[in-house]
């Protein structure tokens, strides 16, 4: 294997054309070829439909971005206790900087951090943060700030989802305010993607100690006090309807073009294509699959449709009987038809699913005609199966929230009832959602990641043994040996065929009977100029509303 010289990843930018150079070695080549390009340096591919969309004129100062958001409830803010993927995504960059970020070329360039150093052998990294930081409680930003975030991330009371990220780092040492000195106890391929960005890699995304010891975590995660181009104006904040974030002055990119973004929680599909149409909003995100053509064909509207990194599988919880037998699992695999599901579910704007690695991850993914999937739609092989199971007429309850969607778990649960199943739905709140999957409280539930910066995220976090969102009890000393053996190479084709071959054991052993992967879109007014088309990721800063 050709040695890595892992310090073409220091920065103060690293272009997609070096990060397909070291492979996969920071995350963000996986980036760049998730977004369906032939090669990890070539032209992202994002559709733009409608009119002049997203056109650059000279920017307006000032107004307010009124954001329909699709969601019931957002659990929390708290970056390193958020698990909502598209609240990490859309929401998150508003209102946190990290030490670096993706630019729209997915190149890495600065953010908290003005440069960043990688020793050759991939073990150390040295971050200089830029000078006069400071949160929006007016707290200066320093090392110190990282060190903190870094304990507390990594505290086992606190009980972090993203701690994992952070397991081999040996030792964090902050010498002065500006200078943060990372040493790894063994080279981690996707450590800048996915531990230190802003939106995905939130493990190390600072947070300001004073505000939280006079808040509390609790309280923190409503009104959350970052570093970020927006503010949240914390009298604004109405559980389950939504906030307002306004333009921070101090931020240190310059203020905002924006006065503010005004949050507004609708999670009735029909309801926020409605509020953009009639210009009582002006994004609706992520815009519904199931309306995209009549948003599309609306002359006054723009709908970007992009490549993600999403996955959804029906995971079914080996702690109850008959979920424990392999053979009932790989009945409910094989009984999902997932071309038809696509089509049903989301009108064909999602691709059906062989495993987690997305497409839009092109170094490592195959199309399912080159896969030999043992998870295949074969309704007789599978109703066999049922039998000598004995599910046929048993009643699981998929638990399901708007996240996940109301058609493609009604979907779901049509195409298990052809199986000879009779499932019942539990739709609930995402608050309550949560709770019941991360506590293991369920039968099934379509499972998955999304805004993953690597393969890493919706891998390891899932289906290692000990993994946070791991609630299903697959456990897999293989599984784990190919999870560990993929964040300890950089060589791209190494990491390609590690997690192709974890692939194999996750379909033969049915830890998740994989069904589809959805695409990033976001609808808005031809009025909003501005805004950059990274893939699940919205920033806000650069956005102007044209008169």
């Amino acid at each position: 294997m050709t040695a890595i010289d892992w310090s073409v990843l220091s920065g103060p930018r690293v272009s997609r054309r070096t990060l397909a150079k070291v492979a996969s070695a920071s995350g963000a080549a996986a980036f760049a070829a998730r977004l369906g390009a032939a090669g990890a340096a070539a032209a992202p591919r994002v559709r733009i439909h409608g009119a002049p969309a997203l056109r650059r004129q000279e920017p307006t100062q000032g107004g307010r971005l009124r954001v329909g958001f699709l969601v019931s409830q957002i659990v929390t803010l708290d970056p390193q206790q958020l698990a909502q993927g598209v609240v990490a995504g859309s929401i998150l960059p508003s209102i946190f900087s990290s030490l670096v970020q993706f630019d729209q070329d997915l190149g890495l360039v600065p953010d908290l951090a003005e440069t960043w150093e990688v020793t050759e052998d991939g073990l150390g990294y040295t971050f200089t943060l830029r000078q006069g930081l400071t949160f929006h409680n007016g707290d200066t930003l320093t090392a110190d700030d990282v060190r903190y975030t870094y304990e507390r991330t990594t505290n086992p009371d606190f009980a972090s989802p993203h701690a994992n990220k952070l397991a081999l780092v040996d030792t964090l040492e902050t010498p002065d305010e500006r200078t943060v000195n990372i040493t790894l106890s063994a080279p981690f391929a996707p450590f800048l993607a996915v531990a230190c960005t802003r939106g995905p890699g939130r493990a190390l995304t600072p947070v300001p100690r004073r505000a939280i010891e006079e808040l509390g975590d609790e309280q923190f995660g409503i009104t959350p006090v970052g570093s970020g181009p927006f503010a949240i104006v914390a009298e604004s904040v109405e559980v389950g309807r939504g906030f307002e974030m306004a333009a921070f002055e101090g931020w240190y990119g310059g203020r905002p073009y924006l006065d503010a973004v005004e949050i507004q929680l609708i999670p009735e599909a029909s309801s926020a294509a409605s509020a953009l149409e009639a210009g009582d909003v002006d994004v609706i995100d992520p815009a519904p699959a199931t309306l995209f053509e009549q948003l599309s064909g609306n002359p006054d509207l723009v709908v970007v449709e992009g490549p993600s990194t999403s996955w959804r599988g029906v995971v079914m919880n080996q702690a109850r009987p008959p979920w424990d037998n392999p053979d009932a699992r790989m009945a409910v695999a094989k009984a999902l038809n997932r071309q038809t599901f696509v089509e049903t579910a989301f009108f064909g704007l999602a691709a059906p699913s062989v495993g987690a690695i997305a497409p839009a991850f092109g170094w490592a993914y195959l199309p399912p005609e080159e896969v030999e999937d043992p998870q295949a739609y074969n309704l007789e092989e599978a109703r066999a199966l049922a039998e000598q199971a004995g599910i046929v007429g048993a009643r699981p309850v998929i638990i399901s929230s708007e996240e996940i969607g109301q058609r493609p778990t009604e979907v779901l649960r049509t195409q298990l009832a052809e199986l000879g199943l009779d499932p019942q739905v539990d739709f609930q709140q995402a608050s309550t959602f949560n709770e019941r999957w991360q506590a293991g409280d369920y039968d099934m539930f379509l499972h998955g990641s999304v805004v993953d910066a690597d393969p890493d995220d919706g891998h390891w976090n899932i289906f290692y043994s000990e993994g946070p969102w791991n609630t299903f009890g697959y456990k897999s000393e293989e599984a784990d040996r190919l999870l560990v053996a993929s964040r300890e190479t950089a060589d791209q084709e190494e990491r390609a065929r590690l997690f192709q071959e974890l692939q194999g054991v996750l379909q033969r052993d049915v830890a998740a009977a994989f069904a589809y992967h959805p695409l990033d879109l976001v609808a808005m007014s031809a009025a909003v100029s501005g805004l950059p088309t990274i893939p699940e990721q919205r920033y806000y800063e650069k956005v102007s509303l044209e008169d």
